[in-house]
């Protein structure tokens, strides 16, 4: 088969595809991978074939710029809302389906693989007659942010000829969801067929050696901060640093590779601070992690049965950390809430009551039974195949 995948410019949204993608590869099919900006260099180090396509990097920055400017009037968990029928409705799909439809007509393929935020996809799908699958990025996207996002793309498909179906065209074939049930905080009703996937963290190659403080012999345990590549430069993550630095515990704080580790300021010796770390390897070595609840890190964490404390920023984070309270598998804290104080006794709680530890890893044995992505290449193969 040959398999035309499809992503917007998030490393939240690239990572989560590339099992699969892999798994595709490995299968003895042809991958090719569309993105916008700056995902690119992100599916090449992965060894994929990628191709531009949408909007450029330069373009995403300027794009970006008075959506951030409208954000600021909103509360935080209300992002969302505004941001996904805007950034990835009005702005990004229209350049992807004008590059994406004409790469699509001359490599033909016979499946088409987006993710949930990459809307041109289903057009460009329905323009050729190939189906188009969605694959999600973390819990389910609420069906509002989807029926503003088909309003929004109504006069695109029109322009093609077509009546956009409900969802901006997601589900019309296949979703593939890597959220486990547990953890799923969106009615499903909306979605129709639906395959389970395992999430796996696919980073790519790293060549970067673990820190010290995770590899040296230490009785201590290890907590892990990050808030992801986005919302690394949030007063959070300061704040975050200093209740953590308290604890009598090894602290690892990843600040980004756009980050700053001065901005922290001295840490004790207990603490090491890195511009990046490679997560995957990090992870089997923590105790807690603490975090701003994006998808990646937080399937992650879960899958090795980690208790977390949620400080969530935007998007996902906030219905992530939702389904963490529900769970009992870690706890929140959002906005003024976000002290050193807190953060130190969340973190103490995390580390010394049992009961999150034992629901975290109830979660990781239902991520564990969750289809691998090599048991989704038949599926996908039978959906071509009927």
């Amino acid at each position: 088969m040959r398999i035309l995948i499809t992503s917007t410019w998030g490393t939240g949204h690239v990572f989560p595809m590339l099992p699969l993608a892999h798994a595709l590869l490995t299968a003895g099919h042809q991958v090719r991978w569309a993105a916008h900006g700056p995902a690119g260099a992100l599916v090449t180090a992965a060894g994929i074939d990628a191709i531009p396509a949408g909007l450029s990097s330069s373009e995403i920055a300027a794009m970006r710029e008075p959506i951030s400017d409208h954000l600021a009037t909103l509360p935080p968990p209300e992002w969302a809302g505004y941001a996904f029928p805007t950034m990835f409705g009005e702005h990004a799909t229209p350049a992807m389906v004008r590059d994406l439809l004409p790469l699509a007509q001359d490599w033909r393929p016979d499946l088409m693989v987006h993710e949930q935020a990459e809307l041109g996809s289903a057009l460009v799908g329905a323009l050729i007659d190939v189906p188009s699958v969605t694959h999600s990025f973390g819990g389910a996207v609420p069906p509002a942010h989807l029926v503003a996002a088909t309003e929004v793309l109504r006069p695109l498909w029109a322009d093609h000829g077509r009546d956009i179906p409900p969802h901006a065209g997601s589900f019309e074939s296949l979703y593939l969801d890597i959220c486990p049930t547990s953890m799923q905080t969106v009615p499903m009703d909306h979605i129709g067929a639906r395959q389970p996937l395992r999430p796996v963290q696919d980073n790519g190659p790293s060549s970067a050696p673990l820190p010290d403080a995770v590899t040296t012999e230490d009785d201590r345990p290890l907590v892990y901060l990050t808030l992801g590549t986005v919302s690394n430069h949030a007063p959070a993550l300061v704040t975050a640093a200093a209740g953590l630095a308290r604890l009598d515990a090894r602290v690892l704080i990843a600040v980004g590779k756009d980050g700053d580790p001065e901005l922290l300021g001295s840490m004790p010796g207990n603490v090491t601070v890195a511009t990046w770390v490679d997560q995957a390897a990090v992870l089997p070595h923590c105790s807690v992690v603490a975090s701003h609840a994006g998808s990646g890190t937080f399937f992650g964490a879960l899958a090795r049965g980690l208790p977390q404390l949620c400080l969530p920023q935007a998007a996902d984070q906030f219905r992530n950390s939702a389904a963490a309270v529900r769970s009992g598998v870690g706890l929140v804290l959002a906005g003024e809430e976000v002290t050193a104080d807190a953060v130190h006794d969340a973190v103490r709680r995390l580390l010394t009551e049992d009961g999150f530890r034992s629901a975290a890893q109830g979660v990781a044995a239902e991520i564990a039974a969750m289809p691998s992505p090599d048991d989704a290449v038949p599926v996908l193969e039978r959906l071509v195949t009927g």
